[in-house]
């Protein structure tokens, strides 16, 4: 192994509990024996006085050259290795070898290990970026076993999805890709790559990188949950998690960034600009010194067995307590014959949800219709789901409500023992969000509330799950479409074609851009408030115009409306409201917007299931201001237009008590 700083990331220690090679003695035993073998068979039995042959050496393995290429911008002095140990470090004994000038190296790996093993690259601060010079801050990169031509920040986040959530590596480049919406492969080396959309890649993979080595900073002196110190491979690992759930947030901040997103600019005339956005970035992950070390903890297998005898079973995954009259809780419940595989090995869970505010009982009516491939299914709340349990333990793909599929990767610690108020505060100090309920913050209830003599009871466990999800279409039966029937003077439901005509933007002859507003163009999304370079206070709304007839082009403005305006679409979900009364849709209210073209694309309408849908070819990346990315479609039945959505593949986390930890918790908190 080549000396350099990269080596300053290697743990000096042997780690605890590690075996010693047994290669080097089995070697020798063997020889020895032959040996004696070859001794006896001198000494008589053949007849022969002639001395016995000594064995051939052990012939060794065949080799296979692995040629990789290291690049934020290409990177000597990188030291790549195979990591046949997983531990993201570049060991002593592991196969490895330093990168060039043009940020190339190659491995001869053992032919039987080919595409076994993931490539960790070890940057150091002897190393150099042909980008933007000498690094400053040492980081690790990646690349998955299958996938080793390239080794980059962007397939670094490919492995780190792969190891999290036991995806393959297709269907994890294809979630990456889609959230940071490049036009090129997660895997590709976009170094090479001199158009606009390679460009893009490069200053995303350098945006992750400078993020990271802020995000290092700010996690120094970091302990797991042992009070250990964390090395600096577990540190990335839980930097590298952390922003698989950024992907939406690195890529609007790219494209809403004047200088980030000039691809005029040189990586290097950019640095000054991708500084303050990492800065803004690593503080809104919400990851720091204090949590990564539990962070760490959920992605650690545990060593609860599953259960020999298939029981009922229930898992809480969400919790908010207020009070006894005020709290909502979402279970997921399957009975002893449902934990029995069926004829073709699938298990199957029911899902349970009760709401009370101010002591009533609040009725859940799951509010989408789902696209199953076949037909709109409007999924009852007792509807049974499925789940295929994978060959790899703890790893298994479901299916709820005929529709939404997902990958999960489940450790299951056992919390027996453990005080209630600790692990309740652990839970919410989670960086990571659940994809259907948020942020953890706001998880359980105010562990002051807990007694601090609460103790977990034996058989309590709280399972971690990483979803990767992906979606179906659906749609929502509570966002119809309407408009103002200019033959009646009255509102009433629209059509897809008549939506569309009403909301032409500046496809209409009498309009302009500076004429745009909520009454010519759909109002699809408004993102938060901000402070502008005059003090003043602005937001910015996404609208979309509908060419009818000819090319079915769409097209797609963002307009600044100064003034903390009103409300043009939930920023977290991206839903935008039906059309109200004119007075109430208009783009502005204390200053005129001004808007500007940022896509043009098209729109294309077609039958499905008997309902016409209607879908762009493209969506700008600005119209995602939730964590959870998703295409918008506009979905026609029985003449009536809602609006629905088909979400991007996108990570997700879940923390779930076992039912007799929920239980317990419940009858803490006074909970029936």
């Amino acid at each position: 192994m080549t000396t350099s700083s990269a080596q300053a990331l290697i743990a000096p220690a042997p780690q605890p509990g590690k075996p010693a090679p047994l290669s080097l003695k089995r070697h020798a035993c063997a020889l020895a024996v032959t040996s004696l073998i070859a001794t006896l068979a001198a000494c008589g039995g053949g007849g022969s006085s002639s001395s016995a042959e000594p064995p051939p050496p052990p012939s060794s393995p065949a080799t296979t050259p692995v040629s990789m290429t290291v690049v934020d911008g290409p990177l000597e002095k990188a030291l790549v290795c195979l990591d046949r140990n997983t531990n993201g470090l570049c060991d002593p004994g592991e196969l490895s070898a330093t990168t060039d000038s043009k940020g190339s190296a190659s491995l001869d790996v053992p032919t039987a290990d080919v595409g076994k093993f993931p490539i960790v690259a070890m940057v150091g601060t002897d190393a150099k970026d042909a980008d933007t010079g000498p690094v400053t801050t040492a980081y690790i990169l990646k690349a998955p076993p299958d996938a080793t031509d390239v080794v980059s920040p962007l397939t670094t986040l490919v492995q780190t999805l792969r190891e999290s959530t036991g995806s393959n590596t297709a269907d994890a480049a294809a979630a990456i890709q889609s959230q940071l919406g490049l036009e090129g492969s997660a895997l590709a080396n976009f170094t090479e790559d001199s158009s606009a959309s390679g460009k893009l890649a490069a200053t995303l993979a350098r945006l992750i990188v400078v993020t990271a080595q802020t995000q290092t900073k700010n996690t120094e002196g970091a302990l797991d949950v042992d009070g250990k110190p964390l090395s600096n491979a577990q540190i990335s690992s839980v930097i590298h998690l952390q922003l698989l759930q950024q992907l939406q947030t690195l890529a609007t901040t790219v494209l809403d960034n004047p200088t980030l997103s000039d691809t005029s600019k040189s990586i290097a005339d950019k640095e000054s600009a991708m500084s303050a956005a990492a800065s803004k970035l690593a503080e809104a992950s919400g990851l720091n010194s204090s949590n990564a070390g539990p962070l760490l903890a959920s992605q650690t297998p545990g060593n609860v067995s599953e259960p020999s005898t298939p029981t009922d079973t229930s898992s809480l995954r969400w919790l908010w307590f207020g009070a006894t009259n005020n709290y909502y809780l979402r279970v997921f419940t399957a009975t002893a014959a449902q934990n029995t595989p069926d004829a073709q090995g699938k298990l199957h869970f029911s899902e349970y949800r009760k709401s009370i505010y101010d002591g009533q009982a609040s009725p859940w009516v799951r509010p989408n219709i789902y696209w199953t491939g076949t037909e709109w299914f409007d999924c009852p709340n007792d509807f049974v789901n499925e789940i295929t349990p994978s060959s790899t333990p703890g790893q298994f793909d479901s299916l709820y409500c005929k529709s939404l599929r997902s990958t999960t990767k489940q450790n299951v610690r056992d919390i027996s023992g453990l005080s209630m108020r600790s692990i309740v505060k652990e839970i919410q100090s989670s960086p990571l969000l659940d994809s259907s309920e948020g942020s953890f913050m706001s998880w359980g209830a105010d562990p002051e509330s807990i007694p601090s003599t609460a103790k977990w009871p034996a058989g309590s466990t709280l399972a971690y799950h990483n979803v990767i999800d992906y979606s179906a279409d659906y749609y929502s039966r509570n966002t119809t479409i309407s408009f103002l029937d200019p033959a009646t003077s009255s509102w009433r439901s629209a059509s897809l074609a008549e939506f569309t005509s009403q909301n032409a933007g500046d496809f209409a002859p009498n309009v302009s851009l500076d004429q745009l507003n909520g009454n010519n163009a759909r109002a699809l999304v408004q993102g938060p408030i901000y402070l502008k370079t005059d003090g003043s206070l602005a937001y910015k709304r996404y609208l979309v115009g509908f060419e009818t007839g000819g090319a079915q082009r769409a097209r797609f403005y963002e307009c600044e409306v100064s003034g903390s305006g009103e409300s043009g679409g939930s920023s977290g979900s991206g839903v935008a409201p039906a059309p109200a009364p004119a007075t109430q849709v208009s783009q502005k209210t204390d200053a005129a917007p001004a808007c500007t073209t940022i896509l043009e694309s098209s729109y294309s309408i077609s039958d499905q299931g008997g309902a016409k849908v209607l879908r762009f070819k493209a969506e700008p990346a600005q119209l995602n201001t939730s964590s959870f990315p998703r295409e918008r479609i506009f979905v026609e039945r029985n003449g009536v237009t809602h609006v629905g959505f088909k979400d991007k593949p996108t990570t997700s986390f879940q923390q779930r008590l076992n039912k007799t930890a929920t239980n317990a918790l419940l009858a803490t908190l006074g909970i029936n």
